[in-house]
């Protein structure tokens, strides 16, 4: 990919998770942290089920490896910022959708590497793992981070309707390109 494409993705990605997180009530947030049932079940099903059953599909269907690479990587990753924007588009619970994508966004610093090495080594080479671009997923990471980070603290500090929905459009926007 082109540092040109890699830089337009990066750039939609942390727009879409912002604009989501800007218009989150940091309130509303603080009840979703104490909503333990909903947050346990999300980093569960995020970080235990969902890789199992993406490596349960490679080992079943005998992938080649680019295939069953980016099935692996897809289904270790954290959950996010299109879940919040459909959570938006369908108002639905946003804040629990923020909340679980920064929750699981930063568990995946160290649970993504984590669960691609156990299932990239059981179904494919050492080499096939070693050749993983890990800086642009870390990096991919540290974009939803910076913005899920920056879009709550705009939340707090502006408190403004008109700016909500405006974050909001922009989100929307970028979740559509």
């Amino acid at each position: 990919m082109g540092a040109l494409t890699e830089a337009g993705s990066s750039i939609l990605l942390f727009a879409l998770v912002f604009g989501m997180s800007a218009t989150v009530e940091c309130e509303n947030l603080r009840k979703q942290l104490r909503n333990k049932n909903a947050l346990l079940t999300g980093i569960f099903l995020q970080f235990v089920i969902l890789p199992f059953l993406g490596f349960a599909v490679v080992k079943a269907l005998g992938m080649s490896s680019p295939m069953g690479i980016t099935l692996l990587v897809v289904t270790s990753s954290p959950g996010g910022s299109y879940s919040n924007w459909w959570c938006s588009m369908f108002n639905a619970d946003l804040a629990l959708s923020v909340t679980m994508t920064a929750i699981s966004t930063f568990m995946s610093i160290f649970l993504l590497p984590v669960n691609l090495v156990i299932y990239a080594t059981s179904s494919y080479s050492g080499a096939v793992v070693k050749s993983l671009d890990w800086i642009a997923l870390f990096v991919s990471l540290i974009v939803v981070i910076s913005a899920i980070l920056l879009g709550l603290y705009c939340s707090y500090t502006v408190k403004s309707h008109k700016f909500n929905l405006l974050a909001n459009k922009m989100g929307n926007l970028a979740g559509v390109l």
